[in-house]
C-alpha cells in the first residue's frame, strides 16, 4: 500500500509540474506576440466584464415594466448565478491562494498590466461564463447562445493574453461559472417558470452593486 501511495503521489506531482510548465510556456509564447493595438483590444475585452450585471438588471427591469414573469424570472436566475459564482470563486481564491503568474515567475513573465488578488480561478472568466450560460439556458436561441459564449470565451482569453492568469485558471473559471449556472437554472427554473409571484426586489440593488 505504501508503494502504491508513493507511486500515486509521484504521478500527481509529475502531472502538476507538467501542467504548470505548460501554463508558463503558453504565457511566454503569447507575450512574444503582443502588439500595442492588441493590448488595447484585450484590455477593453477584459473590462467588458463590468457590464455583465446589466444583463440580470435589464431583464428584471424589463420584466417589471412589461409585467412579463418569464423575463423577470430569467433576470432573477441570471442574477443568482452571477452572485453564486462570485461567492464560489472568491472562496476558491482564498483557499488555493495561487500567486499571479508574474509574481511566481517575475524573470520570465511580464504582464500588460498587474492586478490584485490571487490567480486561481479566473474571476472574470467564471462570472462571464455564469452570465453567458445562464442567459443561454433562459433563451436557447442561436443568436443568444453564440454571441454570449463568444464573449465569455473572449474575456477568458484576454486574461491569459494580458498575463494576469494562467490558462488553467481560465479553464477552471469557465468550469465554475458553467456548473454554477447549470445548478442554479436546474434548481430555480421549474420552480419559478409558472409562478405568478414576482422575483424579490432585493436583486436590483444587488445587481447595481456588482
Amino acid at each position: 500500500m505504501k508503494r502504491i501511495g508513493a507511486i500515486l503521489f509521484f504521478v500527481v506531482c509529475s502531472y502538476a509540474i507538467s501542467a504548470q510548465n505548460a501554463d508558463v510556456q503558453i504565457l511566454e509564447s503569447l507575450q512574444e506576440h503582443r502588439t500595442t493595438a492588441m493590448d488595447g483590444v484585450m484590455k477593453w475585452t477584459a473590462n467588458s466584464l463590468y457590464l455583465s450585471p446589466a444583463v440580470p438588471l435589464g431583464l428584471m427591469t424589463t420584466g417589471w415594466a412589461t409585467d412579463n414573469s418569464e423575463t423577470l424570472h430569467a433576470g432573477y436566475i441570471t442574477g443568482i448565478s452571477f452572485l453564486a459564482t462570485f461567492a464560489i470563486t472568491e472562496g476558491l481564491k482564498f483557499t488555493v491562494q495561487r500567486p499571479r503568474p508574474y509574481n511566481a515567475y517575475p524573470d520570465r513573465l511580464h504582464p500588460v498590466r498587474t492586478t490584485l488578488g490571487y490567480s486561481f480561478p479566473s474571476g472574470h472568466t467564471s462570472l462571464c461564463f455564469a452570465t453567458a450560460v445562464s442567459l443561454s439556458l433562459c433563451y436557447p436561441e442561436w443568436y443568444v447562445v453564440v454571441p454570449s459564449m463568444l464573449w465569455a470565451t473572449g474575456v477568458g482569453f484576454s486574461r491569459i493574453y494580458l498575463g494576469v492568469h494562467y490558462p488553467s485558471d481560465v479553464i477552471a473559471g469557465a468550469v465554475v461559472g458553467t456548473l454554477t449556472a447549470l445548478l442554479v437554472h436546474s434548481l430555480c427554473r421549474d420552480r419559478w417558470q409558472d409562478s405568478p409571484q414576482p422575483a424579490p426586489k432585493f436583486m436590483i440593488p444587488i445587481s447595481i452593486t456588482f
